[in-house]
């Protein structure tokens, strides 16, 4: 996804001439990607919304893949790749190559630390060459360990290499309504889009959503996030209603049975018999 770790958004938001555009000169689109990284070793993929190419190069496909809402002018994405999306139209696909220095930077030596292993041992860690540490609020990787000593890395991952995005703008969003859908997916990702119904009038919204938003961790701070987004995007929202829907389920009811006709006993209809014939006997 966009928003993690360090695929198309920057370890630290980078500022761009989008940063702090007001919300008319912001665009909404779902875009596609394939993120890799180049070094001198080759090219490697490291992130994508789309399965097949994810399956192909071994990447977890535990997440959903879908077109990803990205809003060009936010600020958070790298200049180039931000720059290309303003200039692309819906459907076209293009390829972005960005130099480490466009990127994550280049490698710092003065980024490597070496820590004494008790600090880690107070901790109860045993440091291990290739875990990630957080040391006075920076991660870092233990690229080595020995003689009572722990050299820590605290470069990004990707610094000095550089960064091909393959981009696909799948849609411009155009209508309040699809921008509020998508926000609302953006929290909540479990949730398809076909189930988030939305409704503006004037400057009142009503976003209908199923009861299995409810089911989401922190789904409060979820909405709250939800929330405070269209306030930020959309200036002529004033009100938002949020609606859950809970169908309730019930057994058809079952239509009333009728009782056959009582049929006369072998009995009664012999007894009649008789007295039919004792009455042409006569």
């Amino acid at each position: 996804m966009l928003g993690s770790k360090a695929k198309l958004i920057a370890k630290e938001p980078i500022p761009s001439p989008g940063a702090g555009m007001s919300s008319d000169n912001r665009q909404f689109v779902l875009v596609n990607y394939t993120i890799s990284i180049v070094d001198e070793s080759g090219e490697k993929v490291v992130d994508t919304t789309i399965e097949e190419v994810a399956r192909e190069h071994n990447l977890s496909t535990q997440n959903i893949f879908e077109p990803e809402l990205v809003i060009v002018g936010e600020g958070l994405l790298f200049k180039p790749i931000e720059d290309a999306l303003r200039e692309m139209k819906e459907g076209e696909t293009k390829e972005v190559i960005l130099e480490p220095s466009q990127a994550f930077g280049e490698r710092d030596p003065k980024n490597i630390r070496v820590i004494p292993a008790r600090e880690f041992t107070r901790q109860g860690v045993i440091p291990r060459v290739g875990e990630e540490v957080e040391i006075g609020g920076q991660r870092g990787r233990i690229i080595r360990v020995g003689g009572g000593r722990v050299t820590v890395d605290f470069n990004h991952p990707f610094a000095g290499k550089k960064v091909k995005a393959t981009l696909k703008l799948e849609k411009v969003l155009s209508s309040d309504e699809e921008k509020i859908r998508e926000l609302f997916h953006r929290w909540f990702r479990g949730v398809p889009r076909e189930q988030i119904t939305v409704e503006k009038r004037d400057a009142e919204v009503t976003v209908g959503i199923p009861t299995t938003a409810l089911l989401h961790d922190n789904a409060y701070q979820l909405l709250n996030a939800f929330i405070r987004d269209v306030q930020k995007y959309l200036p002529s929202v004033h009100s938002v209603n949020v609606v859950f829907t809970f169908k309730l389920e019930r057994e058809p009811a079952k239509e009333p049975t009728q009782t056959p006709a009582a049929q006369p006993s072998q009995e009664a209809s012999a007894s009649q018999e008789a007295r039919s014939a004792e009455k042409e006997g006569q």
